[in-house]
């Protein structure tokens, strides 16, 4: 029998990591330590596992240094041959606690910083920032930047990051979002929050109970069949057995293709979508 793929599943390696929370920075410190010397071996040993997304942040790399200083020759290099994807920011970046002018210069430093290791991600990362600001497609732009991914700001999060539907000002997980002056990017929602694809099981049978739920939900906001699965959460260690179970959903759903993709990639993917005749809603 011969199937026909109409839907891919994007899946992004990332964590997601405030350096200081429930736990004093110090806690924190010693877990991001653990998550580079784990990512660092994955990527020498496993070439199936193509990419880490660090977060938006390039003081996570000052932050592992301090204690690793003997890897930066090896942190550069999977910079640069693309498998670890840094920036454009230098902390994690919020909106309203923080003035402009702060916002703007978050942006250069953290390009500045990210050249010291090779080139900066031209991801507009704001995954868990409590509210956006109008004028982020004018920055974004100004930056060399296209786009902006965020969870907050359209559909209402509660308790523990519950994810509600009512009040939900868009129909898609991918929109154009225009600006006051009348810059324009492209906007992604994390309809399902920033982790989404976190935890993928290996056994076929949890395999397919998670798969099922989850190309559903992101179906339901979708406007192309081009899917992103966030593999990650809050502090979450690296899933060294995500290749595995790729391999196991590719063989329970041949007519999805599943990927171990990166944000240039599902970009990439999704823009071949439009450009053959999908149309976005304006936001």
């Amino acid at each position: 029998m011969t199937h026909t793929t109409t839907k891919t599943a994007h899946i992004v390696s990332h964590t997601h990591w405030d350096r200081e929370w429930y736990l004093p920075y110090e806690k924190h410190h010693v877990r991001l330590v653990q998550l580079v010397d784990a990512l660092l071996a994955k990527l020498d040993g496993d070439s199936a596992f193509r990419s880490f997304y660090l977060d938006g942040q390039t003081i996570i790399l000052e932050d592992y240094l301090q204690v690793r200083p003997e890897n930066k020759e090896k942190l550069e290099k999977y910079i640069r041959d693309g498998r670890i994807l840094i920036g454009p920011w230098y902390i994690l970046q919020d909106a309203f606690l923080t003035s402009g002018e702060a916002n703007v210069r978050n942006m250069q430093i953290g390009h500045q910083d990210a050249e010291k290791y090779g080139e900066p991600s031209k991801i507009g990362y704001f995954p868990d920032t409590f509210g956006l600001v109008g004028q982020t497609p004018q920055l974004m732009l100004q930056s060399g930047i296209t786009n902006a991914f965020f969870g907050r700001g359209v559909k209402p999060t509660g308790f523990n990051n519950t994810v509600s539907d009512a009040g939900y000002e868009s129909s898609f997980s991918e929109l154009i979002w225009e600006g006051p002056d009348g810059s324009k990017i492209l906007g992604i929602l994390f309809a399902n929050w920033y982790s989404n694809g976190n935890e993928v099981p290996v056994e076929e049978g949890a395999a397919r109970e998670f798969w099922d739920r989850k190309l559903a939900d992101a179906e339901k906001y979708a406007s192309t069949g081009e899917l992103l699965f966030m593999n990650g959460c809050d502090h979450q260690p690296l899933q060294l057995d995500l290749p595995e179970a790729i391999r196991t959903a590719e063989k329970l759903y041949p007519e999805v293709k599943f990927v171990h993709s990166n944000f240039p990639d599902y970009l990439q993917a999704l823009d071949q979508q439009l450009s053959s005749g999908q149309q976005l809603s304006s936001g």
